[in-house]
């Protein structure tokens, strides 16, 4: 029985060292292969996920590219729908009958079109105009009001609308202040 347990025991002995060492090779076989794939399939979700991220944000993007793209399109063309053709100051009288003319049609009489002188502005050349007179309240009233789009280049700088008491539905005096914006006269050069 000494001798089965002594071979028992250098059996043992050899088999623990082999089991040992078939642990160790496992061991590194996993930190070798198996962590590095662990860790690589890790990177490779966080890549994913920020690869989703990003792709979302180029949509989100692209989206608001579009809107710009679109709102930049609708402004341009406002725009070109907008633009005024202004005169030269040259054109005075021109403008002067115009306004007259618009004053008529609405059945206002007109005691005073005075122009004042020009004055140069960095885009354009102002040309103040008092304008005076007498008509209905509301016609004068819608006369003023109907001036920004019969005359896109003449803006209103102040007015007084007064109705005479006497005959409040029909008599009233007015006056006008408008500003009338021309063609920017030409530089001349200074002589040397």
């Amino acid at each position: 029985m000494n001798e089965a347990l002594a071979r028992l025991r250098s059996n043992l002995s050899v088999d623990v060292a082999a089991i040992a060492v078939l642990l160790g090779l496992t061991a590194a076989v996993a930190a070798g292969a198996i962590v590095p794939v662990i860790s690589a399939r890790a990177a490779h979700r966080q890549l994913r996920e920020q690869l989703d991220a990003d792709r979302a944000a180029t949509r989100t993007l692209r989206e608001q590219h579009a809107d710009l793209e679109f709102n930049l399109a609708r402004l341009e063309s406002d725009l070109k729908a907008t633009r005024v053709e202004v005169e030269p100051v040259a054109r005075l009288n021109s403008r002067l009958s115009r306004l007259t003319e618009s004053a008529s049609k609405r059945k206002l009489a007109l005691d005073r079109v005075a122009p004042e002188p020009a004055q140069r502005a960095a885009k354009a050349t102002l040309v103040p105009i008092r304008i005076e007179g007498r008509g209905a309240f509301l016609d004068s009233r819608d006369w003023i009001a109907d001036l920004r789009s019969e005359f896109p280049d003449v803006a209103v700088a102040g007015f007084q609308i007064a109705r005479d008491k006497a005959n409040p539905a029909e008599a009233a005096s007015f006056s006008f202040d408008l500003v009338w914006y021309a063609a920017p006269s030409a530089q001349t050069a200074p002589k040397k």
